[in-house]
Formats: C-alpha cells, sequence, structure tokens
C-alpha cells in the first residue's frame, strides 16, 4: 500500500490517465473544472478519474456524458473517428472516459430512457446508446423522454414520440408537459389546457381524463402498449450478435420481462383508480361474523367490505365512525381495480384492518392473455449456427455456375427483381442478394429474357420502389397478348392490419408498418389493365410473422389473414415461401433461400417447365429440408384467382 502512496505521488500524470481507464460508476462522477477552464470528472472522494481535457461536459446518465471538444479521440491522434476538426462538437464518453458516439452535434443532451436529444443543422433528433437514429432531424425544440414518451416541437406546436420514434399526439398543442406515469400530459392549446392521453385522446380535465381510465379494464388501458413493447423488446437490435440475442430473448426473460411491464402499467392503472376523497358508510353489525358491513363510494364506485371488528369495540367503533380516517391499497382483480386492504383509524388511535380474501399477497400473476403458443426463440439461434458452418466456404452453389444458356429470345417476357438483404432497421435476410443476382441470370441465359426486359433492383429504398413502378407503366405500353411477366421477390413481407394487404418491404421501411412498401394488390391491378396473357409473382418470404433469419417481426400473431387478400386477379399466380405462421428460411449450403435454391434447381433442369410442376418440385424439397434442418415447417402456398380455378398449373415459362 505504501508502494502504491509513492507511486502515485511520483506519476500523479500517469496515475491520472489510467485512473480514467478504471470501471466506475456513472453516479459516482461528478463534472469538474480546472484552472485552465477545462472539464474532466472526479469520483466522489474528489479524485480526478477523467482527465480534465473537454471545453464542456454534463453529468452521465445511463453509463453516458455528452462532452464538448473537437473531433476525433481528443488525444491528438484522430484515432478511431478520424483527425480533429477545427469545430467544437458535442458527443459522448462512458465512465472510462472513451468517446463512444464521435464528437459531431452542435448540441447534445444528457440520456434518458434509451435514448438522447442531439442538434444538427438547428434541428432535434434522437439518438440511441450507439448513435444510430431514432428520430430525424426535424424538430425545432424537443424535451427528453419520461415514461416513454418525449414532447417535441415544430415551428410554434408541440406533440409527442414515443420510443419507437412514431409521433404519437400531432404537433397541434401550444405547450405541453411530460407524460406521467397514469398515461395523461398536461397541454395547452390556444386558451383551454387540457390532459392528453397517451393514444392522442384529449380531455378538459384531468377529472375526465381520469374518469375515462376509470371506466374501461385493465386490459384495454395496458395490453396494447404492452404488446409494442415487448414486440420491439425481442427484435435483434443494430449491432446485437445472435448470440448476446439469445442470452438476452428467451422464454425465461420473455415472460419475466412480460410479469415487469405488468406491474409497471398496473402501477400507473391503479394510481388512476385511487380514491381521492371517498366517502366510507358504516353499515350495520353482524355479531355472529363480527364485522361490520362497509360501503365505501367516490363517484360511481363503491366497494362493499366486512371490516373485522371485535363486539367489545363495536359501539365505540359506530359512535366515533364520523371522525374515522381510512387508507386503501388496490390491486387488479377481473381485469378491474380492487381494494385490496383497507385501514381505517378512529379517535384515539383505534386501528382495524382489513384484507380482500382474494387478494394474492404471495407474488404477482400474469392477469391478461396473450395468446403465447407460437412463441418460439430456439429458431434463430438454430439458423445461426448452421449459417456459420459455412461462413469460410467460397464455393458457388451448384446452381450458380456455368448456367446452361437457352437457344433464342424470349422477347415477350419481362422480369422485375427485388433482393432486400440489408434493413436500415438491423433486420437481415441472409443472402437475398444472391437469390436476386443468380435469378436475375436465370432471367437472361436460362430463360432467354433481354436485359431492356429485365429490371433488377437491390436493397431497395422507398424511392426506388417508386421508380420501378413508373419503369412498368411505361414498359407496360410495349405489352402484347404473348405478354408474360415474372416478378420475383427476397426479402421482408407483410400484411396490413387495416389494409388487408401484402407489401413488400424496403430496406427503410418503418418498423411495424408498411410505410414505402410495394402492395402486391396494386401490382396486379396495375397489370390487370395491360394486354399481358399471364403475370408469376414468386415471393421467397412469408407473409406472415417470421422473417428469414428466425426473428420474429411481431411476438403476438393476431391477424387472421383472409385468403381473398393472397388471391392475384385473373391470369395471374403467386407463390409464396411459407405461409403465415411459418418462416421462409435460408440454405447456408447453398447460400440461398431456400425456397429460391429449389426454384434454380427446378429451371435448371427444365426452363419451359410448367407452373404447375415448378410449384410442386420447389413445395416438396422446401418441406424436406426445412425440416431436416430447423425441425420446423415450411410449407410453400400458391394463389390463384377463383375464375382461374386450377389453369394456372399448364401456364409455363
Amino acid at each position: 500500500m505504501r508502494k502504491f502512496r509513492f507511486a502515485a505521488y511520483l506519476c500523479l500524470t500517469v496515475l491520472m490517465a489510467a485512473a480514467g481507464r478504471m470501471p466506475v460508476q456513472a453516479q459516482d462522477l461528478e463534472p469538474y473544472r480546472d484552472w485552465f477552464g477545462s472539464y474532466g470528472f472526479t469520483d466522489s472522494l474528489g479524485n480526478i478519474v477523467i482527465e480534465c481535457r473537454f471545453d464542456d461536459v454534463k453529468g452521465f446518465t445511463e453509463g453516458y456524458a455528452p462532452v464538448l471538444s473537437r473531433g476525433g479521440n481528443v488525444l491528438g491522434e484522430g484515432g478511431v473517428f478520424g483527425t480533429l476538426s477545427p469545430t467544437l462538437k458535442w458527443g459522448y464518453i462512458d465512465t472510462s472516459g472513451m468517446i463512444v458516439i464521435p464528437c459531431q452535434f452542435d448540441l447534445a443532451e444528457q440520456f434518458s430512457e434509451g435514448y438522447a436529444a442531439v442538434m444538427s443543422g438547428n434541428k432535434w433528433g434522437f439518438i440511441n446508446h450507439v448513435g444510430d437514429t431514432l428520430v430525424s432531424y426535424k424538430y425545432d425544440e424537443v424535451r427528453k423522454f419520461v415514461n416513454g414518451y418525449a414532447a417535441v416541437r415544430q415551428g410554434q406546436k408541440w406533440g409527442y414520440i414515443d420510443t419507437e420514434g412514431q409521433e404519437l399526439v400531432p404537433c397541434i398543442y401550444d405547450a405541453a408537459g411530460s407524460f406521467g406515469q397514469d398515461g395523461f400530459a398536461a397541454v395547452t392549446k390556444a386558451d383551454s389546457s387540457g390532459f392528453v392521453f397517451r393514444n392522442g385522446n384529449w380531455y378538459a380535465t384531468k377529472d375526465r381524463a381520469l374518469n375515462w381510465i376509470r371506466g374501461i379494464p385493465f386490459s384495454i388501458y395496458a395490453k396494447d402498449k404492452m404488446m409494442n413493447n415487448m414486440n420491439e423488446w425481442q427484435r435483434l437490435a443494430p449491432g446485437e450478435s445472435v448470440p448476446d440475442w439469445e442470452a438476452r430473448v428467451n422464454d425465461e426473460t420473455f415472460m419475466a420481462r412480460l410479469d415487469g411491464l405488468e406491474l409497471r402499467f398496473g402501477a400507473g392503472y391503479l394510481a388512476a383508480n385511487q380514491l381521492e376523497n371517498p366517502e366510507c358508510l358504516l353499515g350495520a353489525y353482524d355479531s355472529l361474523a363480527g364485522t361490520f358491513a362497509v360501503s365505501v363510494r367516490e363517484g360511481f364506485r363503491e366497494y362493499r367490505l366486512d371490516l373485522p371488528v371485535p363486539a367489545d369495540d363495536a359501539a365505540s367503533v359506530e359512535s366515533g365512525w364520523k371522525r374515522v380516517k381510512s387508507q386503501f391499497k388496490y390491486f387488479i382483480n377481473h381485469d378491474r381495480p380492487a381494494v385490496s386492504e383497507a385501514v381505517f383509524t378512529l379517535p384515539g388511535r383505534k386501528v382495524y384492518e382489513w384484507k380482500n380474501p382474494e387478494y394474492d399477497a404471495a407474488g404477482h400473476h400474469l392477469l391478461l392473455d396473450y395468446d403465447l403458443d407460437d412463441v418460439d426463440f430456439t429458431l434463430p439461434g438454430k439458423i445461426y449456427r448452421e449459417t456459420l458452418k459455412y461462413v469460410r466456404d467460397s464455393s458457388a452453389a451448384d446452381t450458380d455456375s456455368s448456367l446452361p444458356g437457352r437457344s433464342g429470345r424470349n422477347v415477350d417476357t419481362y422480369a422485375i427483381i427485388i433482393a432486400n438483404e440489408h434493413y436500415l432497421s438491423g433486420e437481415s435476410v441472409p443472402y437475398a442478394l444472391n437469390d436476386g443476382k443468380i435469378f436475375c441470370e436465370y432471367c437472361r441465359t436460362r430463360l432467354g429474357i433481354p436485359d431492356n426486359n429485365i429490371r433488377l433492383i437491390s436493397d431497395a429504398r422507398t424511392e426506388d420502389l417508386r421508380s420501378l413502378e413508373s419503369w412498368l407503366e411505361k414498359e407496360a405500353r410495349l405489352f402484347n397478348v404473348d405478354t408474360r411477366v415474372i416478378v420475383y421477390y427476397s426479402g421482408k413481407c407483410a400484411v396490413d392490419d387495416v389494409l388487408r394487404e401484402v407489401f413488400v418491404l424496403p430496406v427503410d421501411y418503418v418498423a411495424g408498418g408498411v410505410q414505402g412498401g410495394l402492395s402486391l394488390n396494386a401490382m396486379y391491378s396495375r397489370l390487370l389493365n395491360t394486354p399481358a396473357d399471364n403475370a408469376l409473382f414468386i415471393v421467397d418470404a412469408s407473409y406472415g410473422k417470421i422473417g428469414r433469419d428466425g426473428m420474429r417481426s411481431d411476438v403476438f400473431y393476431t391477424t387472421e389473414v383472409d385468403m381473398r387478400t393472397l388471391r392475384p386477379a385473373e391470369r395471374m399466380v403467386t407463390f409464396y415461401a411459407a405461409g403465415a405462421e411459418e418462416g421462409a428460411y435460408p440454405y447456408p449450403q447453398k447460400k440461398h433461400g431456400l425456397f429460391t435454391y429449389f426454384l434454380l434447381k427446378a429451371l435448371q433442369n427444365n426452363p419451359e417447365i410448367t407452373y404447375g410442376a415448378l410449384f410442386d418440385y420447389v413445395s416438396a424439397n422446401v418441406e424436406h429440408v426445412s425440416e431436416e434442418l430447423y425441425g420446423r415447417e415450411q410449407k410453400p402456398e400458391v394463389y390463384s384467382s377463383e375464375w382461374d380455378g386450377e389453369a394456372w398449373r399448364d401456364f409455363t415459362l
């Protein structure tokens, strides 16, 4: 110990730098300014643990602190973030003093509930702990997240966003407070003040707002919010490895989180349902049971209970009841608020207690039904480990090389190919780009389609899909009665709950929605108005909730897909790689989607195969191999219009 102190005395500067790298608790660090006007951090004892090398700092929250400095690693060498910039910018450090989010913002605030407000170019947005943007820079002013929501201002008007970046309440208010645990925030519009609930509903008074909550079951108050929270939590986060995801998301942690969220939202629900000024009415005394009948009332709410009172105390309780003071505890019983415990204090400090026999004080149990039968968190790990076997294998699949050609040109056939592998949300569709690339080669060489008749888009964004529609509209003018159209897609699909349509999703789609997606129904309608003979839609994706990587886009599958939603127009056929309850899985050994590999294999053997023979071959092989690889069923589906019946089976490529 003496040697350590002696070394510290001689080598103060070295140890200060080392101390900055020692693991410390963020809550123990305080901003500190030295004699030269530079900022660092000290621990609870006043020792400098992060050296004073910043132009300004703010306190630590959630393990990160905003710091003002020039770009780079502020050690004078540029480091992983590039050379030093002459302009002062804000970034973030961790408790070791290392810059973890580069100094690139004009202003930066502390983290709150996983997100921090940052300014760039005089506009505010939000980032997460790894620096990814939650909300783009479009707001004139923002406040931190409180209870899952942040107030934001555009122009002179305020609104609210949630932790998914969605604008929960439009910017229509002149002033906006923070959301409380009960789900309400105080707002002002023109000369009227009131309260807005988290679903956007406005109430003139808090009493009216609370009365709304008091009139609904807990399931209506909490279930949708809980489901959305769980859906977001179980997704693979950007930069998160599958092993880390498996440790974070599994059956055990899933149920624990669900239970914790119910406690959280249950507390908010009960807070809104507490009796503020109840009237306690004493009824008759039951000498046999030794109880008074007590009615607790407030507004339209009433609780009845039998208060145990010894016979010797009955007279004094009855005479002193007018001066009784009451306290209540609550719980959720049969989806409604109920009193779990009541304490009545009379003059002389005589205390009488009542406990609800239906209340289980031993622990919390899930209150709501979430239809969890389909939840399976083992599949992503199986797919990940199967993929690892072939990461270093550079050999091409037997379908990807030496493609046999076809005599003649198929000038009356058009091909639209969309391959989306890397989604900006961090989601991935393994091998989708290779699917699109090789299928495009098959269209050229095996099917003899001219290059001018082929449109390939890889990792398509929203604007790419819009330009594709424009291209199709222009090319459709050249269609004749012999024209055939092939639309191939490898990526993510979704069924919109409101529109009841299947959408292919661009890589910049908003999680949980179909914004910017391409509706298959819209494509059917566009082709129906042309003289084309027939069209084949090949969708290597599930229209359900499981992606190719095994990840679920939604834990709670509540939408019953109507077959009419899936059927195309006349003279059109749609192949889906999987149904609603399954995923369209990868085939790592072949570096393709399982469905696409056998599609290519069938075309390799016979380019003039009929649609019926093609589907039968692909379907049989996909079902067999998916069961063999993952122990899960992948059953391709085919849909044609009712008018066509089984005629589609004789169509040919």
